[in-house]
């Protein structure tokens, strides 16, 4: 199946391997089924939740006529992650000299100049617009690797009490406080993605209930361990954390702009 962009989808979640050094665990057992469509993520048991984690790798300069797919390729590096972990966007043209994180490389290697235009490269997938932003306001922390740690989801700041929306239709999957998060509420959706909505001043959803995109799930607070009253934000496949803004509207969407219910109904396959 595909994404509203026309890519096919590919569910599995790539990660680099890291060594958490900020643990923060929520269990959040479910007594019921949470879903009865079979496109739906199986019962929520629990869910690991870290915003930082150190990050294995090395920068690698790029030089003219790199590509980012030869890159990949040439360290051996899923071409989505690398994306994602460095937070690149449309036309994911790289400029030379730029600096590009390689996760769980060791050592810089040379590589070979490709144009970008060769159509047997492989390709980055962007879904944005698959979900919509939670709260119109400014993204002050982005998703990728910063001092040496993969920040795994974004903050987004607002003014108090802004109401934070779902970014698509699903199921509460858990409503309750976690140290360091504050009030938070998880939000289940089709194809085992579920989104983390954190620091919340109040909650206004309850375990098991359907929501649709846009449907106000609580507001902006400042609980948990944060100055200023935001909205931290994750997205997360078969649970583990993937880039915000390659799921979000760009462009005169961003951010914050609804995206319509109908947007979150592709069924990825």
């Amino acid at each position: 199946m595909t994404s509203k962009t026309g890519h096919p989808w590919n569910p599995t979640l790539l990660h680099v391997p890291l060594k958490i050094v900020l643990p923060l665990v929520l269990v959040a057992a479910l007594a019921s089924c949470p879903h009865t469509r079979s496109d739906h993520p199986p019962q929520l048991e629990s869910s690991s939740l870290q915003p930082r984690v150190s990050a294995a790798g090395i920068y690698h300069t790029v030089a003219p006529n790199e590509n980012l797919s030869v890159i990949a390729r040439t360290y051996d590096v899923n071409l989505q992650l690398l994306a994602e972990v460095n937070n690149l966007k449309p036309p994911y043209t790289l400029r030379p000299d730029s600096k590009l994180f390689i996760p769980s490389a060791d050592k810089v290697k040379p590589v070979e100049p490709t144009a970008d235009n060769d159509a047997s490269l492989p390709r980055v997938q962007d879904y944005s617009g698959l979900f919509a932003w939670p709260v119109r306001g400014k993204v002050t922390s982005e998703y990728g690797v910063r001092g040496g740690e993969l920040h795994n989801g974004i903050s987004i700041e607002a003014i108090e009490g802004t109401p934070v929306t779902a970014a698509g239709d699903g199921k509460i999957g858990h409503v309750g406080t976690i140290p360091g998060f504050g009030n938070v509420v998880l939000i289940e959706h089709a194809n085992r993605i579920v989104t983390v909505y954190a620091h919340l001043k109040e909650t206004r959803a309850k375990p098991g209930s359907p929501v649709k995109v846009g449907t106000v799930i609580g507001t902006v607070g400042s609980t948990g361990r944060v100055q200023n009253p935001s909205l931290y934000f994750e997205v997360r496949a078969k649970s583990k954390p993937r880039n915000p803004l390659f799921f979000l509207p760009r462009g005169r969407d961003e951010p914050g702009t609804p995206i319509g219910a109908g947007s979150t109904g592709v069924t990825p396959g």
